[in-house]
């Protein structure tokens, strides 16, 4: 973690975030993520606009929940390794 931090205090590490949030997006694109069946529960609801929105919010944030989990657990597993 080193490494990483002594990027971003020497100002060249800008480009990690733009680049993470494009990968996001194009895996969200990307098959799976169930999208599939919640574009047919939202039509076998006969769902409103509002109604789609919020599903795909509520699934936007859990799936973002679970990363940032995975990832602090992660950091905090590699930290046994390297003490």
């Amino acid at each position: 973690m080193g490494e990483f931090s002594t990027l971003l205090q020497q100002g060249n590490a800008w480009f990690f975030i733009p680049s993470a949030i494009l990968l996001g997006v194009l895996h969200g694109l990307e098959p799976g993520h169930s999208k599939t069946m919640m574009a047919a529960f939202i039509i076998a609801i006969k769902g409103t606009i509002k109604q789609a929105v919020m599903l795909g919010l509520a699934a936007t944030l859990s799936h973002t929940a679970v990363v940032w989990l995975i990832a602090l657990g992660g950091m905090y597993i590699s930290k046994a390794f390297t003490a």
